[in-house]
């Protein structure tokens, strides 16, 4: 009696396990397809799924067996073959055992967007004049006392400087020479600065103050201030009818060690590479850039976003590419080799290897699309792989651009994220999805230290 209870016990554990078995590939299976696919007319691809999982569409003219390739479907496992010459749009549904629907799969087949792509380096000005403020600090005074004159003013973070007693400012080195030469018997100083959109006009009491080791009086404000430059990139791509272009791949996060300062307005320009600090683990390298305003800007940027800054061109210029190229929708990205395109000296485009590691399937847009790693000899022997100031490079693959160079792993820089460039070229006509910056990674557009003024 007891052997037979035993034996029951063994039975129903058995079937639980098989049970759960069961449910735990059906529940793989549907997580692995998508919810939404987009392809390319011309393009064919192969879906799978294994028993009891079947594909069942709403609409009875089209014939799914005639779509089915060989060899035939099995009962244990089945695949459909999807592909259109022209644009379409239907759905397929995921049935249990051809009754219980438990997916909905909508199926759109859409020319991709043709766009030329970049690989330029380029310089990100919060603006082509000023200096911006990026920071606030205590000053002591010759009495011995702390000052707050910027705070005291009302003077914030962000608020880019435009003129000091009408004298126009364009570096920080303008700024130290009207201090330089102030006067107590002036009592205060105009600021003329832009706060957003507004021009505001500011009174501020500079504060006497001696320097610890030379013993040098001089006149300080109590703020941080950089020249207006964000750092240096790369340009994706632009669209040759709007004129658009999309760049960086990333946001442009706040300044290091800087909370509260935020890009929504700018300019780039093109940036000329005169060195490079290699890469290592634990130490990411960066191109050292040089980019000013003086060189001419050539567009305008309008929105910074988690997938990258977008704006308009305003002059036009050389690129690599002669002819615009399609946007790879995410179901034509395949594993293995593609290109990356870059700036390693000078201003010159240069053409580089990589491996597409791997292919993150993506229902929604989301800023890490794939893994990427640096393959190409003469890359890896200048820069160690990938960089700052290498965010935006764009990532070829069989002619198609398949997304940007956006982060380097910390820990080994051979190896990267990339976003996928149909959701960059999304971006282009959404508004910007906000998002968290990652604390294992680091973004690499290169940047400068704020200076004390």
């Amino acid at each position: 009696m007891k052997t037979r209870r035993w034996r029951l016990a063994y039975f129903w554990l058995g079937l639980g396990v098989i049970l759960a078995i069961f449910m735990t590939s059906i529940c793989i299976e549907l997580f692995r397809l998508p919810q939404n696919l987009t392809l390319a007319p011309g393009q064919q691809i192969t879906l799978w799924v294994h028993f009891p999982l079947g594909f069942h569409s709403s609409d009875e003219s089209r014939n799914f067996q005639a779509m089915e390739a060989s060899p035939p479907p099995t009962i244990l496992r089945k695949r459909i073959v999807l592909s259109s010459e022209a644009a379409d749009e239907f759905d397929v549904q995921l049935r249990i055992l051809g009754a219980i629907p438990v997916k909905n799969m909508h199926v759109r087949f859409k020319s991709p967007p043709m766009v030329v792509p970049g690989g330029q380096a380029i310089g990100v000005l919060f603006s082509s004049y000023g200096v911006v403020i990026v920071g606030h600090l205590p000053v002591r005074g010759i009495d011995g006392k702390l000052h707050y004159p910027a705070k005291d003013a009302g003077l914030e973070i962000g608020d880019i400087i435009l003129r000091l007693n009408h004298v126009p400012i364009n570096r920080v080195e303008d700024m130290e020479l009207v201090l330089k030469n102030y006067q107590p018997q002036m009592k205060s100083l105009e600021l003329t600065v832009k706060r957003r959109d507004e021009v505001k006009m500011v009174n501020i009491q500079p504060v006497l103050c001696v320097k610890e080791k030379s013993k040098e009086f001089r006149f300080m404000l109590g703020i941080f201030i950089e020249d207006p430059a964000a750092g240096v990139g790369t340009l994706t791509f632009y669209d040759p009818l709007t004129k658009r272009f999309a760049g960086l791949g990333h946001r442009i996060a706040d300044f290091p060690g800087v909370k509260g300062l935020s890009f929504h307005r700018g300019e780039i320009v093109f940036a000329s590479i005169h060195g490079i600090k290699p890469g290592a683990p634990g130490e990411p390298g960066e191109k050292i850039g040089i980019c000013s305003s003086n060189s001419g800007i050539i567009g305008r940027i309008e929105r910074n976003t988690r997938f990258g800054i977008y704006g308009r061109l305003m002059n036009s210029f050389n690129e690599p590419f002669a002819d615009p190229i399609p946007i790879a929708y995410s179901s034509q990205i395949k594993e293995g080799p593609a290109e990356i395109y870059t700036v390693i000296k000078g201003r010159t485009v240069e053409k580089f290897t990589i491996e597409i590691m791997k292919v993150f399937r993506q229902n929604e847009p989301r800023d890490k699309g794939m893994i990427i790693k640096v393959t190409d000899p003469a890359l890896l022997k200048q820069t160690g792989g990938i960089i700052q100031g290498m965010s935006g490079s764009p990532i070829i693959q069989k002619g198609r651009l398949v997304g940007a160079v956006t982060h380097v792993f910390v820990n080994d820089p051979t190896k990267g994220y990339g976003v996928l460039a149909e959701w960059m070229n999304n971006e282009i006509n959404y508004s910007p999805i906000r998002s968290r910056p990652s604390s294992l990674i680091r973004d690499h557009s290169s940047r400068k230290k704020a200076k004390a003024s």
